[in-house]
């Protein structure tokens, strides 16, 4: 699943898709354009609602290519 980038907004809750923490929902807390990069390429940063996690696994930062932020989708309330 992927969510497109024009979708994307501070605070949108998803479901994130990828390695042990499949399955996990999440919040957006911030999304900021790469500098390293020529094209449009985004940073988004996810915030874990479990609070089990220890602090520096309540965050995962993912990278949107091409327009579409891979590894997770949006969870519809």
């Amino acid at each position: 699943m992927a969510i497109p980038a024009t979708e994307l907004r501070i605070g949108q809750s998803v479901r994130y898709l990828i390695g042990t923490r499949t399955g996990m929902s999440a919040a957006i807390t911030d999304i900021t354009k790469s500098s390293l990069s020529i094209k449009n390429t985004l940073i988004v940063t996810l915030t874990f609602d479990d609070d089990s996690l220890p602090n520096h696994l309540k965050t995962q930062q993912l990278t949107v290519y091409n327009e579409l932020l891979v590894g997770c989708e949006a969870i519809a309330f």
